[in-house]
């Protein structure tokens, strides 16, 4: 295991800030708003030829009216009793606060390492007016500006002689899966049972996730990357610009997985975003389950196949993905989402020879010849496999121009019932020979 590197503190000190300095890339959302980093965010770094994990957590903050404080504080307690190294990020602008005395009273509780790390350093003067964080009871504080990279090396350099960490090492992310969908489907709580841990927040709150959180998994000899991400709104709904983030990431989480699973409300029922994401989803070319979930409060008079048409129905652009039908809140049938993602990864990555291809495209075109085109009846000379994922296929013909789209859709639909492409875009390009 890679050591985990912890950056705890008030809301608003820039925790994110540092955390993309780390890693190198802007993968936290980082806004001046307090409390716009809510679950813990993982990322991995590398430094002087060792290799951490690095997280990012909820500001510290005193319970309030608000039900998330209180989630959010568990959060921290969870990464700092899983850490090995702590940072305890202060902000030099705002000056020592008992805020602060707080937060450094509850870490020393555990017997572990602590970084006492004031950011917002960018001047020599305010450099001489930290003295006051060593009432925290450090002998050593360390001056930063993550914003723009001062002092972060010499920091990384000390994390990195006290750490036992190992050379870097290859992560096999493996099968890597999103969950997506409209907000309060209940993405989190299914990523939790497939965790078997409370790592997500989960709240009845819409937009609660806002990051996108990967973890890695192991189920039945695979790994999966499961990918947690915020709820996709209309823009039209989008107030905060903290949300255009996460619709951002989301986008950006659905264009790095390999399968990715729309959560529908069994309840609520199919609406006009899920159709407008299934589209999204099919576009980049990316394998595709749909997930209803919420099964245990379902009208019981529609049947599963009755509701399986109707998705179909409603998700046109999709109508080749898997539905399976999940409860959350029970844990029924959660684990068939792996199952069933392993087989759409399977299916996305087939590859057919030229030869098996051609024979298959002859018994199409037996089977319904093309159309005929100006008088004269369009051939398919030749098929090939262009690339897998998304499976690409080329065909050469004579008037490739004067192919109808219910003729490739026919096309399309024969590769189906031949090869199986499950919950798998099939693209067909159409050449001139």
């Amino acid at each position: 295991m890679k050591p985990i590197v912890s950056i705890v503190g008030r809301p608003n000190v820039g925790k994110s800030t540092l955390f993309n300095r780390i890693i190198g890339r802007r993968k936290a959302i980082t806004e001046d708003i307090p409390g716009v980093t809510r679950d813990r965010n993982y990322g991995e770094f590398d430094f002087a030829g060792k290799s951490f994990m690095v997280v990012d957590t909820g500001g510290f903050e005193p319970e309030g009216d608000e039900k998330i404080t209180s989630l959010v504080k568990e959060q921290i307690y969870g990464a700092v009793e899983e850490s090995s190294i702590i940072i305890f990020l202060l902000d030099a602008r705002d000056g020592l606060l008992p805020e602060d005395h707080e937060i450094a009273s509850i870490l020393r509780r555990y017997s572990k390492p602590v970084f006492y790390v004031v950011n917002k350093v960018d001047s020599q003067k305010r450099e001489a007016e930290i003295a006051e964080f060593y009432r925290l009871g450090t002998d050593k504080l360390y001056p930063v500006s993550a914003a723009h990279g001062l002092g972060v090396g010499d920091l990384l350099e000390d994390i990195a002689r006290i750490s036992g960490a190992g050379p870097e090492e290859e992560t096999a992310q493996g099968i890597k899966i999103a969950v997506v969908g409209r907000p309060n489907t209940g993405k989190s709580s299914l990523v939790n049972r497939l965790l078997g841990s409370n790592r997500m927040i989960v709240s009845d709150v819409p937009g609660t996730t806002r990051d996108a959180i990967d973890s890695v998994i192991r189920f039945e000899g695979k790994t999966f990357t499961v990918i947690d991400t915020a709820g996709l709104r209309k823009k039209s709904r989008i107030s905060e610009k903290v949300e255009e983030y996460s619709v951002s990431s989301a986008l950006r989480s659905i264009e790095r997985a390999d399968v990715v699973n729309l959560v529908i409300d069994g309840q609520i029922g199919i609406g006009h975003q899920d159709g407008t994401i299934a589209h999204f989803i099919v576009s980049a070319g990316k394998g595709i389950g749909i997930v209803v979930n919420k099964q245990d409060l379902m009208d019981r008079d529609v049947t599963q196949e009755e509701y399986r048409k109707m998705v179909r129905q409603r998700l046109p652009h999709a109508d080749f993905a898997p539905v399976i039908f999940t409860s959350a809140l029970t844990g029924e049938h959660v684990e068939n989402i792996l199952d069933v993602d392993t087989t759409i990864y399977e299916q996305l990555t087939t590859r057919i020879s030229t030869p098996k291809l051609n024979r298959a495209f002859e018994g199409f075109t037996r089977r319904l010849s093309p159309p005929m085109a100006e008088g004269k009846q369009v051939k398919i000379f030749y098929v090939s496999q262009l690339k897998s994922v998304p499976p690409t296929f080329i065909l050469f013909l004579n008037y490739p121009e004067h192919i109808p789209e219910h003729y490739k859709r026919y096309l399309e639909n024969a590769l189906r019932d031949a090869y199986g492409f499950k919950g798998t875009p099939i693209r067909l390009l159409f050449r001139k020979r």
